[in-house]
């Protein structure tokens, strides 16, 4: 049950943040934060999916209570949960383009980098507390960054294209 502390008081503070933009009639952020949640149900709680076939492959150290990957594309671990990594992130691009409609590349490249290493951070620092048992992988910040700016991208495209959607 311990492990699932940081699941419970992120999702507490992600409320409390939607909560506090609905009563500012922020409307739009409150997507973001509802991203964020989504994020976190998956990265932080303790059930942890492997979807690699060649897990054994990777070149992996043991730090802090948790397995650690930093040595990035090992070919073992360009697998499915790699491109997945990236799918998961293509929405909260796609929030980020749709609340900030001026800012382009460098600001989605900060967004995603925020985005991934917030994900990966908090994987590490809830291992070394709690034994939360998911892996820290220098991967998932690539690959987390990488579908923010898709999405951000795709979102200008399509707000580009529509006008409405500034």
């Amino acid at each position: 049950m311990v492990r699932w502390i940081p699941f419970i008081g992120v999702s507490l503070l992600w409320a409390i943040l939607s909560l506090r933009d609905w009563h500012q009639r922020r409307y739009r952020r409150i997507w973001w934060w509802l991203g964020c949640w989504g994020l976190n149900a998956l990265t932080w709680t303790p059930v942890a999916i492997t979807l690699g076939s060649s897990v054994g492959q990777i070149q992996t150290f043991w730090i802090a209570g948790g397995t650690w990957v930093i040595w990035p594309l090992q070919p073992a671990s360009v697998d499915l949960s790699f491109w997945l990594n990236i799918v998961m992130t293509i929405p909260q691009g796609v929030i980020w383009q749709y609340n900030h409609s001026q800012h382009r590349w460098r600001q989605w490249l900060l967004a995603g980098l925020a985005t991934g290493l917030t994900l990966e951070s908090g994987q590490a620092i809830f291992n070394w507390l709690v034994g939360l048992g998911r892996w820290v992988d220098i991967n998932d910040v690539l690959t987390n960054c990488t579908g923010v700016i898709i999405g951000a991208a795709c979102m200008l495209l399509l707000q580009r294209h529509y006008q409405v959607l500034k």
